[in-house]
């Protein structure tokens, strides 16, 4: 492969993005655009796409990832219609009702696993079969959460959820190694979304999430977004298998001891 510039990292690939309809997908979006890439964002058809920045050359595609028709046909038509695909980046995610382990429904975990297990592993399937064995070299970025690596209060099921998408990680990292392909995930903290917006604008929740990152404040889509984009690079060759906490700190320790 050849050795793209630092300015442009992700020059001359096709880079799917999912869940790039707002938030931490569009970040990333465009972060990749701004690297280089040629990129497709995937979200559910609707006016969230309608926003991605046409300046940037972003192709918009709507895909219910947790179809495994639809993904495995929209794939393949990007790998035609573009080229074939060396970044996957899942962005897409979704989460439930804050509620306790023993209320949790049948319906939450359903929609959880649909989504954030098996729209993940449905993408990283058809982007290896589109592109990435067939060059024997890509790059796929999952996300995790930072509940995944430390239990929060009220969320079983979505925590069960990203737990699962690390261990996914770690297992497809081993069986694509052979091919050159990385797998790793990022595990974030508490970011100013749309989706997350309605608890972080509970003044509890956000000052107590705040007092306890070290780095004292919640993380932006940016933050995460440049995280991203090095695990997509040559920069990240020989990393594989890992989940990157981007969570200023919290997970590192308890800053707020009186010591």
């Amino acid at each position: 492969m050849s050795t793209p510039s630092l300015a442009e990292p992700l020059a001359g690939e096709v880079a799917v993005v999912t869940g790039a309809g707002r938030g931490i997908g569009r970040a990333v979006a465009e972060a990749a655009a701004e690297a280089g890439a040629t990129v497709v964002g995937i979200d559910l058809p609707g006016d969230d796409l309608d926003g991605l920045p046409g300046d940037l050359g972003i192709r918009a595609r709507g895909v219910d990832i947790g179809d495994r028709g639809a993904v495995s046909a929209a794939f393949a038509s990007i790998a035609a219609e573009v080229g074939p695909i060396g970044v996957l980046v899942n962005c897409a995610g979704v989460i439930c009702e804050n509620r306790p382990a023993e209320e949790v429904t049948e319906d939450d975990l359903d929609r959880l696993w649909r989504v954030n297990l098996k729209g993940t592993f449905f993408c990283a399937q058809a982007a290896v079969t589109n592109g990435m064995i067939e060059r024997q070299h890509g790059h796929i970025v999952n996300f995790a959460s930072q509940a995944a690596l430390v239990a929060l209060p009220h969320q079983g099921a979505y925590t069960a959820s990203k737990g699962a998408v690390m261990s996914l990680t770690r297992s497809l990292a081993i069986d694509w190694a052979h091919h050159g392909i990385t797998v790793n995930a990022i595990a974030p903290t508490f970011i100013w979304t749309p989706m997350s917006a309605p608890m972080l604008e509970i003044d509890e929740v956000r000052t107590a999430s705040e007092r306890r990152i070290p780095l004292g404040r919640l993380g932006r889509p940016r933050d995460v977004a440049g995280v991203a984009v090095f695990l997509a690079s040559e920069a990240a060759a020989f990393i594989t298998g890992q989940t990157i906490p981007v969570d200023g700190g919290w997970t590192a320790g308890e800053p707020g001891l009186a010591l």
